[in-house]
């Protein structure tokens, strides 16, 4: 399958000028002149390009996952005021790539950051509009944009650097706000749902777990363990938003025990039970 680089940058100034409107205001523009990665070492410089290039394509994808959500709104019956709401999301997440692929550029650049065409384009496997909403909403926000806030959070505590600190602090405030508003769509939606519907998504969300414990978690905890004990860089990574992967596994999986599951289980569906099915849906996931 081939892969389309994220393309940022237009000649056409009308472009230029609104992209620009939507991503600095009301926002704090981040003090690029003081960004300062001069004493890192080679391979963590690589380490930390890598990682913020990856997250140009995680926030291009959650992009792409909101247009689609916000053109199927209105044949799920839901207000105006939803779809209203639900384009503020898109705009904010085109800010974070805006703002990821800046810092990914100043630490070497952003050219490997590509996405499968597969993943430019959410297959709704038949799926009603309501069913649709209701499944994206609950994987990409109320455990996605929702684990997002912790981990925000961990990257922003530890961070050092003015530029660095100042866009972690831009994606936490918009991540707060999508967090917020996805569990209100999910209140919206999934009551509205049948008994079979309701099965479906409970059993579909054992791959949304298997996902993001994957690339969160990173599987270091079975289930019974304690939380990962945190643990601290010492090579200056955490400065410029990258932490030890246990210290991120542990907001990972403290807020799926304390904001996640409870939330997921509130609206009625089998949350510790798809938590459970996990790796059977990973196994699933690796042979597609």
């Amino acid at each position: 399958m081939s892969a389309a680089r994220v393309r940022i940058g237009s000649n056409e100034a009308l472009f230029r000028s609104m992209h620009r409107h939507y991503c600095d205001d009301p926002h704090t523009v981040p003090p690029w002149d003081r960004f300062d990665a001069g004493s890192l070492t080679d391979s963590v410089r690589e380490e930390l390009r890598r990682a913020w290039s990856a997250r140009v394509v995680a926030e291009y994808r959650s992009m792409v996952v909101f247009s689609e959500l916000i053109a199927r709104l209105p044949e799920a019956g839901l207000p105006l005021e939803v779809s209203c709401a639900a384009s503020r999301l898109l705009s904010d997440e085109a800010r974070h790539v805006d703002l990821c692929a800046n810092l990914a550029d100043r630490l070497g650049g952003s050219a490997d950051a590509t996405v499968s065409r597969a993943d430019l384009r959410f297959s709704d496997e038949g799926l009603s509009a309501e069913l649709f909403v209701a499944r994206w909403t609950l994987s990409m926000m109320c455990v996605g944009e929702c684990a997002s806030v912790a981990l925000l959070r961990a990257l922003a505590d530890a961070a050092e650097d003015p530029c660095v600190s100042q866009v972690l602090d831009t994606l936490y405030r918009d991540e707060v706000l999508h967090d917020r508003f996805g569990w209100a769509l999910a209140r919206e939606i999934v009551p509205a749902l049948n008994e079979e519907q309701r099965e479906w998504l409970s059993a579909d969300l054992a791959f949304s777990f298997a996902h993001y414990d994957r690339i969160h978690g990173r599987r270091m905890r079975k289930d019974g363990d304690a939380l990962p004990e945190a643990k601290t860089r010492t090579d200056g990574g955490d400065q410029l938003g990258l932490v030890a992967p246990e210290t991120y596994a542990r907001a990972w999986y403290q807020r799926l025990d304390t904001v996640i599951l409870p939330g997921i289980r509130s609206l009625g569906l089998a949350a510790n039970e798809a938590w459970a099915l996990r790796n059977e849906a990973a196994a699933v996931l690796d042979q597609r």
